[in-house]
């Protein structure tokens, strides 16, 4: 395993409505929520390991003839090393450090994959804002062997190392619940959710998501059933929706939890297709969907959580469709070290506009 030192400045969680100018209005805030229902852990320093993950999954069907095997079916998919490091957490601020990647599994004849991602997040259990960038680079057919048999006996896939696919996203939710149910507490360290709750979630958003090669993206044997789209080799869709869902934490002895996060909602899809000898562009209206999935211990001082998440869209036109997934698995485990009090200049810090700004 070839080890690497990557150090990736996330974003912190930053927590709004968790804290204000003074000690005093700070307990005031805290109050402000079913203490019962969970709670925050503030004056902790918090250090966790974690592994996590991120792939990119690109479907795309053919509409134009009948195919009820879907065997001219195309799968590209891109995934990403295994990424291990530490992180660090105190207030409103985190840092991860990432010091060894290896392969995933079963990943022989597939081709690498590189990956840049940087992501930024703030807000609290009320409301939440995020954005990430994300950039893929080599991916591989999952469907090779259908479309070619030479691909079994070489036990390899069609690969296209030069194929890459970009995604942003600015993603903001309300959580109407937020008095009772701690949207943090399944994805975080600095929460714990003490009794099961659920609420439903109101959640807009902005994208733009693009898919290039330097030649034709389809197998040359499929490329005859996408007509005009089968030589084509880029794609890119600004778009902005609005998303609606409903989210549920399963507490048992205070400790063991499951949650679930699900949002869909209509996509407005402003598409731009390159034909190899012709740009095609198209408004659509589609739609999107965020699904999250959390399962872990959640003590006093330790907690161990594995999620995942997946943002997913649907693209689509007369002659064929393509549904993408960014999927990001994650395993943390940590423990919460007491402080007690910050420090007097620490004090004065979190009375400025700065620190209250975020």
């Amino acid at each position: 395993m070839r080890v690497v030192f990557i150090i990736i400045l996330s974003c912190a969680t930053f927590i709004l409505c968790a804290q204000l100018k003074s000690n005093e209005n700070v307990v005031k805030k805290i109050k402000n929520w079913d203490t019962l229902k969970y709670q925050r852990f503030d004056y902790v320093v918090i250090v966790g390991y974690y592994q996590q993950y991120r792939n990119s999954d690109n479907s795309f069907s053919q509409l134009a003839i009948k195919d009820t095997f879907g065997r001219y079916n195309q799968k590209y998919v891109a995934e990403s090393k295994l990424i291990s490091g530490l992180v660090l957490n105190y207030d409103k601020f985190q840092v991860a450090f990432g010091f060894a990647t290896s392969p995933q599994n079963l990943s022989k004849g597939k081709g690498q994959t590189k990956l840049f991602n940087i992501g930024f997040s703030f807000g609290d259990n009320r409301w939440v804002l995020e954005t990430y960038y994300r950039k893929f680079t080599g991916f591989y057919n999952q469907n090779s062997i259908t479309n070619d048999s030479i691909y079994k006996r070489k036990g390899e896939y069609y690969q296209l190392p030069g194929m890459t696919n970009t995604a942003f996203l600015a993603r903001a939710m309300y959580f109407t619940n937020y008095k009772k149910f701690s949207y943090k507490a399944g994805y975080g360290c600095n929460y714990r959710q003490n009794k099961s709750a659920a609420t439903w979630i109101m959640a807009v958003a902005v994208n733009y998501y693009s898919l290039n090669n330097d030649s034709a993206i389809f197998m040359r044997q499929t490329r005859n059933y996408y007509k005009e789209y089968g030589n084509f080799n880029s794609f890119s869709s600004f778009n902005t929706g609005f998303n609606g869902g409903f989210a549920a934490t399963i507490v048992l002895y205070k400790a063991w939890y499951a949650n679930f996060v699900g949002t869909i909602g209509p996509d407005l899809q402003f598409q731009n297709y390159n034909l190899g000898n012709a740009q095609k562009k198209i408004t659509s209206l589609s739609f999107s969907s965020n699904l999250r999935f959390s399962i872990g211990l959640n003590l006093k001082r330790a907690y161990i959580l594995t999620s995942i998440i997946s943002d997913n869209s649907l693209f689509y036109n007369s002659v064929m469709q393509n549904s993408t997934s960014v999927i990001t698995g994650n395993f943390s485990l940590g423990w919460r070290f007491n402080t007690g009090m910050p420090p007097k200049f620490y004090q004065k810090f979190q009375k400025t506009k700065i620190y209250n700004l975020f």
